[in-house]
């Protein structure tokens, strides 16, 4: 496994257009949100069902909106 020990070398493999480290409160909230919505469509692009936690219980999402108890 690659190890990286510098933080500007995390920002720079991925996909962040900013770093991190210095995005305000308001920039984080939206990058999550925004990152929720890429992994949302990329499952479901790959026929995969989106697996979370709700109110304790595992949970599959499908993308025809289908939620199922697991």
């Amino acid at each position: 496994m690659k190890r990286i020990i510098q933080e500007e070398q995390l920002v720079k493999t991925g996909k962040m257009k900013k770093d991190p480290f210095t995005m305000s409160a308001d920039e984080k909230i939206q990058w999550r949100q925004e990152l929720q919505k890429s992994i949302r469509s990329y499952l479901f692009s790959r026929e995969q069902p989106l697996v979370y936690s709700k109110d304790g219980q595992m949970v599959e999402e499908h993308s025809d909106g289908t939620i199922q108890n697991i």
